[in-house]
């Protein structure tokens, strides 16, 4: 038994649909004057959820750092092995979000001057433009054209500074996780996003070099039904602690590191015991999780930027948030057949295999 490739793309569909649920009710400025039912629940109470659900950075960062992990741990990679593998990881990423980045630009110039609004003119405008191509707009602090792109920078750093953690983390251990919780914020270090999910990321890691959630798995499933029922309704409940813990203003607030690494893998561990194993619920899960890069890239220029009325045009809360998934599964869908039309796959296996060439890895 292993936490395999196939429950790690359902993991990225819950991530997903917890993203859409927390950028389209994080506040009324959201959903601006569109009347709106949150029936069965209040305003306050979605906003609450809404703000927890912030975790859904934190489950993308874990599973990045646990599939890093987990794909070299059974090689004996040297460093130049190494260097390879993190450029070829890099670029997969970057190919998919250059793509995005072409054709979001491509759409906005011929019906938009949205280029100028958001980069300006002049010199200026076309190094912005290249920053955020490169997705490290939120890293230099330059504008970018989709809000949401500012994850590339943080995804970067992650990936490019893999090999480095991947040492300190053989050497260290379970000091690392306790040092990524209180060293950041004892040195209040530059680029803090980098910093509130480093313990999410080794966290993932130290669990893929141990196998933990595999074991964790393993162990639930020897038990007999009643015990398993009594860990299923103990850890249900601790799900609402969970959201409360992260969210106080003392405990939460002043220890952010540590709830922004465990929040997220609870809800892994939860879903991972609990969820997976419903086939039909996987099926769709995994689905999304496909798609999970191409939605998470697109959905804010349509629930945010040009498509916004619409979006929240249903009275409903429920109905507005299966209309942006509806409708960013669709466009997921296009850019996929986009990408089988110029064989996207052999012009990224060429890219990477050029890079390569370059920087002498091969």
């Amino acid at each position: 038994m292993k936490f395999s490739k196939d429950d790690t793309l359902c993991m990225k569909g819950i991530a997903i649909l917890i993203l859409f649920f927390h950028h389209n009710y994080l506040g009324p400025d959201r959903w601006l004057n569109s009347p709106i039912s949150f029936y069965p629940f209040s305003q306050s109470q979605i906003m609450y959820i809404a703000k927890f659900l912030k975790i859904c950075v934190g489950i993308f960062v874990f599973l990045t750092g646990y599939g890093m992990l987990a794909s070299v741990k059974t090689k004996s990679l040297d460093d130049k092995a190494m260097r390879k593998y993190t450029v070829n990881r890099y670029l997969t990423m970057m190919m998919g979000f250059w793509l995005i980045f072409l054709l979001v630009h491509i759409l906005s110039g011929i019906f938009t001057d949205r280029f100028t609004e958001i980069y300006g003119t002049g010199t200026y405008s076309i190094i912005y433009f290249l920053i955020d191509g490169m997705g490290l707009a939120k890293l230099f602090d330059t504008p970018t054209f989709c809000a949401t792109w500012w994850y590339m920078s943080l995804a970067t750093m992650l990936i490019l500074l893999f090999p480095m953690f991947k040492k300190l983390l053989e050497r260290y251990q379970g000091i690392l996780l306790i040092l990524t919780i209180f060293l950041p914020k004892a040195f209040n270090l530059p680029y803090a996003d980098l910093w509130r999910w480093l313990f999410c990321y080794t966290l993932g890691m130290y669990m893929a070099e141990h196998d933990l959630l595999a074991k964790i798995k393993e162990k639930f499933t020897s038990f007999g039904m009643l015990k398993r029922c009594l860990i299923f309704g103990i850890l249900t409940i601790g799900i609402p602690a969970i959201i409360m813990l992260r969210q106080s203003d003392g405990f939460g607030i002043k220890f952010l590191y540590l709830w922004e690494g465990l929040a997220p893998a609870y809800v892994i561990i939860y879903a991972y015991l609990f969820v997976v194993w419903i086939k039909p619920l996987a099926a769709v899960l995994h689905f999304l999780g496909k798609h999970s890069m191409n939605m998470f890239l697109t959905h804010t220029m349509f629930r945010a930027v040009y498509f916004h009325d619409f979006m929240y045009s249903f009275y409903s809360m429920w109905l507005d948030y299966i209309a942006l998934i509806v409708v960013s599964v669709l466009v997921s869908i296009a850019i996929e057949i986009v990408k089988k039309l110029i064989r996207f796959q052999k012009i990224t296996t060429f890219v990477k295999d050029r890079a390569c060439q370059i920087l002498k890895l091969t």
